[in-house]
């Protein structure tokens, strides 16, 4: 891990590269969702046939993440320098892409638990926190980036935690427990926060577990027909909202398996590497390559899975329930308040 030009091979410049380019795209998408976002609150008026409406707390949520999604994609294209210099050089740029690395990556982890937290609440508990619950959250995840970063940097004055890391720049190995204790492992609590809220909420859905209050009742596999989070008011489980039950189901499990996936190469990577066991760079360049297509993997899943959170058409026939367990259980005041 030296400070000298040079030291990178081209195999080791290329897989650099594709790091750099997965994190390109990532920011691209981002950016662009972000701006239309913001077209959409500010030019997209009353009453016209496509509109941005505030409905849900997801929605800030959802913000929150692509703002941090952006700022863990520019860290990663900072490598653009390591590979046209073929080395990490110490210095400015290499601290503050360790700076934007921790708090992309930190960031990320909060909001996507945030998220799964408060669509269990809503789905599940069927409890809608008010507005400034949103607020306190996000405004906690910021604080909370604030102090790990700002209290890290004035304690070692700077010097040696953020630098050369062989590939890039991020916290010194001469800092292992600040590496576990302020980055991963509130990636490994967001992936576990999800893989548990998104697992039980599907099973919700399918029937499986019956939610009476703040109990919960095992009904198994054989319950799903009786019971479901998206049957009719009549009690009838069969039919449209049946089906979009399901797919509701289906949806949830995507939320931890793309978070986790995306997480599990870095993380078993990271401890290779905090176990001094020989990592090829290949397995390296893959996990990084992996991590830097958060973005790219948030923006598309939040498409397809939660249409409602980008301005859309509004609908000319009422919601079932199921479709509005969809846009995370919005109350009948948020829309009229809200737009």
């Amino acid at each position: 891990m030296s400070d000298q030009l040079g030291e990178f091979s081209f195999g080791t410049r290329l897989g650099l590269a594709f790091t750099v380019q997965s994190a390109c795209c990532s920011a691209l998408l981002v950016s662009f969702l972000l701006l239309y976002i913001l077209y959409s609150t500010i030019a997209i008026k009353r009453g016209a046939s496509r509109t941005w409406t505030v409905s849900t707390h997801v929605h800030y949520y959802f913000v929150n993440l692509l703002i941090f999604d952006l700022v863990q994609a520019i860290g990663g294209i900072m490598d653009v320098k390591w590979v046209a210099e073929a080395g990490v050089m110490q210095g400015l740029l290499c601290t503050v892409q360790g700076i934007l690395k921790q708090m992309g990556d930190v960031g990320v982890a909060l909001t996507t638990a945030a998220i799964a937290i408060h669509t269990f609440c809503v789905l599940v508990l069927r409890r809608h926190p008010p507005t400034r619950v949103a607020y306190l959250v996000l405004f906690l995840i910021w604080l909370f980036i604030g102090l790990i970063v700002g209290i890290s940097i004035a304690a070692h004055k700077g010097k040696g935690y953020y630098g050369n890391t062989e590939y890039w720049c991020w916290i010194t190995g001469d800092y292992s427990f600040e590496r576990i204790a302020l980055e991963y492992l509130w990636l490994w609590l967001a992936a576990f926060v999800n893989l548990v809220c998104y697992g039980i909420m599907a099973l919700v859905v399918k029937g499986v577990l019956l939610v009476d209050g703040a109990r919960f009742r095992y009904l198994g596999w054989k319950g799903q027909t009786k019971t479901s989070l998206g049957a009719s008011n009549d009690g009838n489980s069969n039919g449209p909202d049946r089906v979009e039950s399901n797919a509701i189901a289906m949806h949830m499990l995507f939320y931890p398996l793309i978070y986790i996936l995306a997480v599990t190469p870095i993380t078993v990577v990271r401890w290779m590497a905090f176990a001094n066991l020989t990592v090829p760079f290949p397995a390296t360049a893959f996990a990084s390559i992996t991590f830097s297509s958060s973005g790219v993997f948030n923006v598309l899943l939040f498409a397809f899975t939660r249409p409602k959170l980008l301005p859309h058409r509004e609908p000319r026939r009422p919601f079932s329930f199921s479709v509005v367990a969809l846009r995370v259980g919005s109350r009948p005041s948020d829309s009229n308040d809200s737009k």
